[in-house]
């Protein structure tokens, strides 16, 4: 034991830092492809447009009318500002999406079943069945499964949206549009409390050991990939709260369009570009923590889990619920 700490300083800056440097690597890679390659996207408007938006004016038109001629003054008044600097994209991507979606997602299914094959599923050797600890209280558990089962059914539905042109039309296309705004709605603050209890291991940050504090906040710390997974869940999960409600919230009128419509065609590729990247690491989780890991899904349900799992999957959490018995 004494040797650890030694050896874990003798570690090189790539195998400390593995995980985000793979990462980010991987998200500057998709960053170019995405508003280089793949998109019909004026980043120079955009970023005027939001300089705008900080200064009140969510209408887009960066240009001054007395500038333009009556022909673009009266397209600017019937369409709304420079359309053809995110309208296409959306337009377009609303039909490449259904044809490329599928791909993606066989993709990462095929990635997660390699790594599956690879290094297989951890189990933990369970000899005293009974000896069971609580981890996860009421509330904790509460939180966790209402955030699964959301977002499994903000996934469908938003799906459905994207597929509108093979799913068609008619009353559950409809019902599935209307309840993906609704329970959209519902998810923000269980994002936000999840965000909050979930919060373990910053350096500035010291746990207190009241036995009430740990029935709020989860227990232990967090390995690389699940720190990425907790950071990309709460930027981007930030993304799709602030720009769905947004969408909900701001909606066009025969009196408004003209006002804002530019920002809500700039609100849904935010929108869609959150779900996009947010469900990676979505996956990501589901894969570590449910699928890898034998035992985990029953434990989070009934709020307990085995000793010995604790000791052999999770000892950090066991050291963390030893000391507050101290």
């Amino acid at each position: 034991m004494v040797g650890t700490p030694h050896m874990e300083t003798n570690k090189s800056f790539f195998s400390q830092n593995k995980a985000y440097i793979l990462v980010g690597l991987g998200f500057m890679a998709l960053t170019y492809w995405y508003f280089w390659l793949a998109t019909i996207f004026d980043l120079n408007y955009v970023y005027q447009f939001i300089l705008r938006i900080f200064q009140g004016d969510i209408s887009g038109q960066l240009e001054p009318l007395e500038n333009m001629n009556r022909y673009q003054q009266m397209e600017a008044g019937v369409f709304g500002p420079r359309y053809d600097t995110i309208a296409p994209e959306i337009i377009r991507a609303f039909e490449e999406r259904q044809e490329l979606l599928p791909y993606v997602f066989a993709v990462e299914f095929i990635l997660f079943t390699i790594a599956f094959i690879i290094w297989g599923r951890k189990k933990a050797s369970i000899t005293r069945e009974n000896d069971t600890v609580q981890v996860y209280s009421l509330f904790q558990r509460t939180v966790l499964l209402l955030n699964i089962l959301i977002m499994i059914y903000l996934f469908i539905t938003g799906f459905s949206i994207t597929f509108g042109n093979i799913t068609g039309g008619g009353s559950i296309a409809y019902f599935m549009r209307w309840t993906h705004e609704i329970i959209g709605l519902g998810w923000m603050p269980i994002w936000l409390i999840l965000t909050v209890i979930a919060f373990k291991d910053h350096k500035f940050f010291k746990r207190p050991s009241g036995k009430l504090w740990n029935r709020i906040f989860l227990r232990g710390t967090y390995k690389p990939m699940y720190r990425l997974n907790y950071y990309a869940y709460v930027a981007f999960g930030f993304l799709l709260v602030l720009s769905g409600f947004l969408l909900w919230f701001i909606f066009p009128t025969a009196e408004n369009y003209v006002e804002v419509i530019q920002f809500r065609r700039l609100m849904l590729f935010v929108h869609f570009m959150g779900s996009a990247i947010i469900s990676f690491f979505i996956f990501e989780t589901i894969y570590s923590y449910v699928i890898s890991v034998k035992g985990y899904l029953p434990g989070l349900i009934s709020g307990r889990l085995p000793r010995e799992y604790l000791e052999q999957i999770r000892p950090d959490v066991l050291e963390e619920m030893e000391q507050e018995d101290k």
